[in-house]
Formats: C-alpha cells, sequence, structure tokens
C-alpha cells in the first residue's frame, strides 16, 4: 500500500500524473489513476489485504482480481481494448504494474476518425470500471462494444469541453502517411468500404458509404463482382468504387476509410502488395483529381455501416439467385 498522503515529489504524486499527459483531464479522473496507482480502489485483493471478507476473484473470469487484471488482462478488458482504434495497438503483457503500463501508454494515439483528441487510457479503464460496479452492484452485464464505445464518447465529450474539437493528435511515428494539410472537419467527407467474399464461388459484394461531417449519408452504393480469388481484392475494389462514386460527385475533400490495414498501407506506399497492385495504382490516379485526400485505417466495429451493407446485398443476392 501507498503513502495516503504523499509528498509532491513522490512519482506517485497528483502532480505525477498530471504530467503524463499535461494535465488535459479533470480532477475526478487524475484521483482515479491516482487511487489505481496507489492500490485504493476497492478491489478483491486490495478489500482481502485490509481485512475484508470479500473474495479476490473477478466475478467475470474467476481469475484474481488486481488492477491489472480488471484493466488489461481480463478477457472482456481485452476484448474492449481490442475495438479502442489505437495506432499501435495495447501490448502491456510483460508490464508488472498499473503505474508502468500508463507510462508506457502515454505516448499512444487513436487513429481517425475517433475524434479523440487525448490521451484514451484513463476513459477506457473509466469505462471498465463502470462496467464492473455495474456488474457487481447491478448484475448487469455490459457488452465489450457498450464499454468501449462509453470511452470514446466520454473522451471526445472531455475534448469538445476543453475546446479541442479541432485539433488533430499529433502523427505517431510509423503512422501511415496521411496528407498533412488536412481541411477542416466540416467539410471533409468521409467514404467508408468495405465486401463480402465467398470462398466457394469466388464471388464478392462490395459496398461503400458517402457521409458529411454532420454524420448524414450522401450516397451509398453496392455491387457484386465475380472471380475474385481473395478478400484482400474485393476490399480494394469495394474502396476503388468508393472513389469512383465521390469523384462522379464531384466531392473535392475527401477521407477514405477501410478496415484492412495491408490495403490502406499499400495506397500510402507504405508497403508493396503484387495482389492489388493494380487495383492500388487505379486508386492513386484516380486520387489526383481531389483536392485534397487522404486513406485511414478504421476499426472493424467503426465500419459497421459499410459491413452491414456489403452483408445486405449478399444476402438479397442469395434469396434472388439461390
Amino acid at each position: 500500500m501507498g503513502e495516503a498522503n504523499p509528498e509532491p515529489a513522490d512519482p506517485n504524486s497528483f502532480d505525477w500524473i498530471k504530467d503524463i499527459w499535461r494535465g488535459n483531464f479533470s480532477p475526478k479522473m487524475r484521483m482515479f489513476l491516482w487511487s489505481i496507482v496507489q492500490n485504493a480502489l476497492p478491489l478483491g485483493v486490495h478489500l482481502q489485504h485490509r481485512g475484508i471478507n470479500s473474495e479476490a476473484v473477478c466475478k467475470r473470469c474467476k481469475d484474481v482480481e488486481t488492477a491489472m487484471h480488471t484493466f488489461f488482462f481480463c478477457p472482456f478488458a481485452q476484448r474492449v481494448w481490442e475495438l479502442i482504434p489505437l495506432h499501435r495497438g495495447m501490448s502491456i503483457a510483460t508490464d508488472r504494474n498499473f503505474k508502468d503500463a500508463i507510462i508506457k501508454f502515454r505516448k499512444d494515439v487513436c487513429l481517425l476518425p475517433s475524434r479523440v483528441s487525448g490521451n484514451i487510457l484513463p476513459w477506457v479503464c473509466w469505462a471498465l470500471w463502470i462496467a464492473c460496479n455495474t456488474l457487481i452492484f447491478e448484475d448487469q452485464l455490459s457488452t465489450p462494444e457498450e464499454t468501449a464505445t462509453r470511452a470514446i464518447r466520454s473522451s471526445q465529450e472531455w475534448g469538445l469541453a476543453q475546446g479541442l474539437k479541432d485539433q488533430i493528435p499529433k502523427r505517431a511515428e510509423n503512422q501511415p502517411n496521411l496528407n498533412q494539410n488536412q481541411p477542416e472537419r466540416n467539410t471533409i467527407m468521409v467514404c467508408k468500404s468495405d465486401a463480402a467474399w465467398d470462398k466457394g464461388s469466388n464471388k464478392a459484394w462490395l459496398a461503400w458509404i458517402l457521409i458529411d461531417a454532420s454524420g448524414i449519408c450522401k450516397h451509398r452504393g453496392a455491387t457484386t463482382q465475380d472471380f475474385l480469388s481473395s478478400p484482400l481484392i474485393a476490399k480494394a475494389l469495394a474502396l476503388r468504387s468508393g472513389i469512383i462514386s465521390a469523384s462522379a460527385m464531384e466531392i473535392s475533400d475527401l477521407q477514405m476509410l477501410s478496415d484492412n490495414q495491408t490495403l490502406i498501407k499499400a495506397i500510402n506506399n507504405d508497403i508493396q502488395n503484387p495482389e492489388i497492385y493494380g487495383i492500388v495504382k487505379d486508386i492513386q490516379k484516380i486520387s489526383s483529381g481531389f483536392v485534397d485526400i487522404t486513406f485511414s485505417f478504421v476499426s472493424r466495429v467503426f465500419n459497421g455501416e459499410a459491413d452491414a451493407l456489403a452483408k445486405a446485398t449478399l444476402n438479397r443476392s442469395s434469396v434472388m439467385d439461390p
């Protein structure tokens, strides 16, 4: 157990936590983080150390309920972290304690279009803590999707309240090469694309959706494609169809999204992939007609509209041609 009232120079003090994220959190959130570091949260293992008759196991998986387990190692927590669109991804299996984990995490950022302006870790931990208490005291299960959404929404709301709405997170090292002169968010159009591919028939159902800055769908399209040998090719063709539609609508500023990292890296010239080389060249050629265009990876959880449209097209096709 740490001291109840550490000196200001103590590495576990509020100043230490404030320095990590440059003070972009409320006193309540800093108190929450400080409580985790100081072993002050009423987790099972801490309650037993204080002589309180309590089970020291996680209610979800029955493993020992520590801070690291609750916020990172529990299968439920790991699934939540998988749904957060992080640049580097969550990898802290070797960290010994929560303090080491947040120090390691402080330079990671969320990818666009999550619109998270600051560090997401405190908000994910807070959402996990709420989900834990809801299960214990109200016997209500929260899904990983609900918990991840709560974390992202809380971070967005805090950013807006602090006047950070128009700030874009600093580009992390090795992040895909996106155009640095991005247009204002109130003018850019977002295109989400996806594909459903059937291995047995080598047939694919392509889908794309164009959405404005207010979240209103301006156009959606879907088509089928025969004789495709992989889902990667199908996703590449879906993205190409989306950019062609945007060009036909005379959209000048566009952000293209796909949940396939290989495709996005190929377009941004980070890697070369012979399988989609010709399609990528087509996409890059069409891109020259836009004033400003970017290509970004998006987590599957944030690409649900395009995925649903592709699968709906597949289902309609199956009904018409069983």
